[in-house]
């Protein structure tokens, strides 16, 4: 069997950075090699993840040029499968609003026209199963659920998908990662406090490379999962409270949090962050944390997180 080239992008990032690890941890069941997209091949990060596996090999490239990404790694047909992930606008200095769906939709055309198998492409949840049909009104949101209706579209035109490429769309909700020991992670902790007694989903971003491997590996033996499927994912679903209380049982300690005021300043002056919180409120994550636990028996939830993942192990 030929070697499949997986092009993972984001590679040094969190999800794409979970990948990696994901697929070294358990590799797929044939021969393969991981390309590992990085602007900077010559970073710490970057030489990092390169020593975790002989199996991987840096590709440096830039989504804002997706073609010329194919054309390093090989001749037309070298990559098999492809892990799609983008940075939202918000946040990002010096950068267009729609610089994510540019991006996002061009990695989608590059593949498709380098004659990719398999494309594995991270999302949000939006509503569960529905969420092919909730846009929201949350910027960032709209721009992958519009990747996600390009994909979609593309695959089912035969003059652009002539070597029927498939897919597999992952939804995760918030991250647990958001929650760290720094003055960002206090803020998310009071803007999730001020949902009161409103739950909201969370889940590891580790569990989101698992899924995204599970998807490359298990494409040909769970194709009623992934194939040309998507899936919402969340580990666990908690207000403030319930997660303090589950801080302090594995810290000795509450939460860390700043004034509920201060997460409410945040949302004023960053809108898209208080359009997303009150729409958490209003209508909320609906992935199906039974059914992901049943397909990863390890799913974390909160508590396993914070004793396996989190930043506050550091600090212990």
């Amino acid at each position: 069997m030929s070697v499949r080239k997986i092009l993972v992008a984001g590679a040094t990032g969190k999800q794409g950075g979970a990948v990696v690890n994901a697929l070294v941890a358990n590799p797929p069941p044939y021969p393969h090699e991981i390309l590992a997209l990085t602007r900077n091949t010559e970073s710490a990060a970057a030489k990092e993840l390169a020593s975790k596996s002989n199996k991987i090999t840096l590709l440096p490239g830039d989504l804002n040029d997706c073609q010329s990404i194919f054309t390093k790694a090989g001749s037309s047909g070298s990559v098999w499968g492809v892990f799609s992930v983008q940075l939202p606008a918000m946040g990002q200095k010096n950068v267009s609003e729609d610089i994510e769906e540019k991006q996002g939709t061009a990695l989608v055309d590059a593949a498709l026209s380098s004659g990719v198998k398999h494309f594995v492409y991270t999302s949000v949840d939006r509503g569960g199963s529905n969420s092919i049909n909730e846009p929201t009104n949350i910027p960032h949101f709209i721009s992958k659920h519009n990747i996600e209706v390009h994909l979609i579209e593309a695959v089912k035109d035969p003059k652009k998908n002539p070597q029927g490429m498939t897919y597999t769309i992952l939804r995760p909700v918030a991250f647990f990662d958001n929650l760290t020991p720094d003055f960002l992670g206090k803020g998310f902790a009071a803007m999730w406090s001020n949902m009161g007694v409103v739950p909201l989903q969370l889940v590891g971003t580790r569990d989101i490379g698992i899924f995204a491997a599970m998807a490359f590996s298990k494409l040909d033996s769970d194709p009623k999962v992934f194939l040309n499927n998507a899936i919402s994912l969340a580990g666990d679903e908690l207000t403030q409270a319930e997660g303090s209380k589950v801080f302090e049982k594995v810290y000795g300690k509450k939460m860390p949090i700043t004034f509920g005021f201060v997460g409410s300043m945040i949302q004023y002056l960053v809108k898209e962050l208080g359009t997303m919180f009150k729409w958490f409120v209003d209508v909320g994550y609906k992935a199906d944390i039974a059914e992901n636990k049943r397909l990863n028996p390890d799913m974390q939830d909160f508590e396993a997180w914070l004793r396996e993942e989190s930043k506050f192990n550091e600090n212990k």
